[in-house]
């Protein structure tokens, strides 16, 4: 068996003046089912990135806001596991940041392909409450559980280790 790809990323849990944080619409890859769901902005670590310099740069691409890595403070989330994308497979650990935008605004600088045609999808500023209570599949599983506390201010001493499947 051939070794999967290793993938980590750098993500932002990004929340507006309202408490409402940003998620994007995409059809997830393997082993989740192929029907629509959200996922916070982020995406791969470029060589030489730190979590927290890749969450910053994703950010500006997918969303036009211009992060600071040192003002992102620690990780409050984390998680990892395997998927596979047109017969190639991947292993991902995923790092989380939490951050307040002063306006809830989205304009990409920078999109991939692949994100161009995510884009189509859409996306949402979502409340905690609505997240909490979505039937929708949202990435990461646990993030309405995680986002009070956050945003309320109360930060975890350690990353929360969050679930890859739901």
């Amino acid at each position: 068996m051939i070794d999967p790809t290793r993938r980590p990323t750098g993500r932002v849990i990004l929340a507006g003046p309202d408490d409402r944080v940003l998620l994007f619409r995409f059809v997830p890859p393997e082993p989740w089912p192929r029907e629509p769901a959200w996922h916070t902005p982020g995406g791969g670590i470029e060589a030489g990135e730190t979590p927290a310099q890749a969450a910053v740069r994703e950010a500006l691409e997918e969303t036009g806001h211009v992060l600071d890595p040192s003002t992102l403070g620690d990780p409050v989330a984390v998680n990892e596991g395997p998927w596979s994308n047109e017969g190639r497979n991947f292993y991902t650990v995923s790092t989380y940041f939490f951050v307040r935008v002063p306006a809830a605004t989205v304009a990409p600088t920078a999109l991939e392909h692949y994100e161009r045609e995510e884009w189509r999808l859409g996306y949402r500023w979502w409340s905690a409450a609505e997240l909490a209570a979505t039937d929708e599949r949202v990435f990461p599983p646990g993030l309405a559980t995680l986002l009070p506390g956050l945003l309320s201010g109360a930060r975890p001493a350690a990353p929360v280790m969050l679930r890859w499947i739901a």
